[in-house]
């Protein structure tokens, strides 16, 4: 199959690839974000209904995907208007380096750092993040890279889901559910381990259904929020029943979220919740997948201080560091959490994976700061997360970093802050729009000082039309579904559907280093201005060239 010609086989598809790579690269914030009916049509039809005797070979594979294929998935899902879930783009750098990565094609599994120094840029990466977050190196020694903020949120609850156990009084001393399976004692409370939390993003129900714990309302069970502020704990109540738990010795994960997934608002109080669960042994798990990131904003900053307080923490790299799928990170104080569950005792370990020494010699630096790891000290990624198969997500993410800095990733998260802001302005004195996520007094009164602009807490926008609306009338419970179709099918604008409150919704998330104030503020509000009129949005009559260029 493959002959001496191949080589200039794959050099001529190359170019093409490249080619065709750096022409949409050029020409992203003018295309349509959705493909045509008849283009989704076409690639569904054109799949092969079975697997060719004989292959097509390099080159009529390559034109069958760039000519069949592609033409019919999302044209523009990390462009600059793309806001249907948080998604960021992907910055030049991490693109390039994401395909260097495919190009090497290494399994970043074992810790081989004589051979290879692909875990020492894993764990580099790891912490030249927590330096963008201002979080000392040494808090979160236990720390990933994983598939995305599920794959995190599993890995938060699963170490807390042992640690809480090890240390329960009804069980035997450093008893651990991945080693000895469900535990199991006459005294031992029903269920064992019980979640508490505000507005936990779905993620959490999912992955404390794979770890074992239960997603039902007696596992996973809501707290009363602040009077003042709907999304903060209500500390007295957090407090009382902490108190009660701890009484009957029961395991408690309380799980904060830096970042509400339809409002982009921040709850205030979390160092004092983790004050809370450190004083009644329950481990704080924080979910800060975009959120997180916000605090580069610096008015934001109070939201996101605290996280280095928790026991575990999810961010995602995909969202607001703008690189490619997949690539989320988990961060954990308790190392041995990780650890003493993924890792099989020596005697039992798999001799083909064990780290194999040379005589080449790792390199260290004394003048590092605390709580770097050494190249020789990372645990092997298979013995801390959950594949065993890992591609090299560390490459695109540092160079991301390495790319931006720490004052390109603040420009970012700011300029797409002001541009959900600017949108909500429009959305707030539109004849056609209600928004429903305006920041509450005490966010834009914060004590003293008062935040201009301030209008929605960061970069979502939620609204519906009016009740006056005769096209898409509140009432009507499709009503938001209905809208959220007719801004998406000018293919200019790409919002999804949400429920907030028990009413539908449409919701706008900015996360794109692309996102431009002028040009795609433009765009957007014109859509939401021609859809609020009732008038049909075409991408064909007005093309790329009219009010695209």
């Amino acid at each position: 199959m493959f002959d001496t010609d191949s080589q200039d086989d794959f050099q001529f598809n190359l170019d093409r690839v490249i080619s065709h790579i750096t022409d949409r690269q050029t020409s992203i914030s003018s295309k349509p974000i959705l493909p045509s009916s008849d283009s989704i049509t076409s690639t569904i039809s054109s799949l092969p209904t079975t697997l060719p005797e004989k292959g097509l070979g390099t080159s009529s594979t390559v034109n069958y995907l760039l000519e069949k294929v592609l033409p019919g998935i999302l044209q523009a899902q990390n462009g600059p208007r793309y806001f249907g879930f948080v998604i960021g783009g992907v910055t030049p750098a991490a693109q390039l380096a994401d395909i260097l990565a495919t190009s090497y094609d290494e399994n970043v599994q074992v810790n081989l750092y004589q051979q290879t120094a692909s875990t020492a840029v894993e764990q580099r990466s790891l912490e030249l993040v927590s330096d963008l977050l201002d979080i000392k190196r040494n808090v979160f020694l236990g720390r990933t890279i994983t598939t995305g903020a599920t794959s995190a949120n599993v890995l938060g609850l699963a170490c807390a889901r042992d640690h809480l156990l090890s240390k329960s009084p009804h069980l035997p001393l450093g008893y651990s559910w991945a080693r000895d399976g469900p535990p199991s004692s006459p005294t031992l409370p029903s269920p064992p381990i019980v979640i508490l939390g505000l507005h936990p993003h779905f993620s959490i129900a999912k992955a404390s259904s794979l770890v074992g714990l239960g997603s039902g309302p007696r596992v996973i069970q809501s707290m009363p929020a602040d009077s003042e502020d709907e999304l903060a704990f209500d500390l007295t109540k957090l407090e009382e029943r902490l108190k009660e738990e701890s009484q009957v010795e029961r395991g408690v994960i309380v799980v904060y979220g830096v970042g509400e997934v339809n409002t982009g608002g921040f709850g205030s109080g979390l160092g004092k919740v983790a004050e809370l669960c450190k004083q009644y042994g329950s481990w704080l798990h924080v979910d800060a997948a975009f959120g997180g990131f916000a605090g580069l904003m610096p008015e934001l900053r109070e939201y996101t201080k605290d996280m280095d307080k928790a026991d575990s923490l999810t961010l995602d790299g995909h969202k607001w560091l703008n690189v490619p799928y997949d690539c989320g990170l988990f961060y954990t104080r308790h190392t041995s959490s990780l650890t003493n569950m993924f890792q099989p005792p020596s005697a039992s370990a798999p001799a083909y994976l064990a780290s194999n020494a040379t005589s080449v010699s790792a390199s260290d630096h004394d003048d590092l700061p605390e709580g770097t790891v050494r190249a020789a000290d990372v645990p092997s990624p298979l013995f801390v997360n959950i594949e065993n198969s890992r591609r090299f997500r560390a490459l695109p993410l540092l160079a991301s970093l390495l790319s931006l800095g720490k004052e390109g990733y603040t420009d970012i998260i700011i300029r797409n802050i002001n541009f959900a802001r600017s949108v909500a302005t429009y959305i707030s004195t539109s004849e056609y729009y209600v928004l429903l996520n305006p920041s509450p007094p005490s966010f834009v009164h914060k004590g003293s000082e008062k935040r201009d602009g301030a209008i929605i807490p960061s970069n979502i926008v939620l609204f519906r039309a009016r009740s006056s609306s005769t096209l898409f009338p509140p009432q009507d419970k499709t009503s938001s579904i209905k809208l959220t179709k007719a801004i998406n099918e000018s293919r200019k604008v790409y919002v999804s559907a949400t429920s907030w409150r028990g009413e539908g919704a449409v919701r706008i998330a900015v996360s794109n280093y692309l996102t431009d104030q002028k040009r795609d503020l433009r765009i957007v509000l014109d859509v939401l201005e021609t859809v609020g009129k009732g008038e049909k949005v075409s991408w064909e009559e007005e093309g790329a060239g009219n009010g695209l260029a």
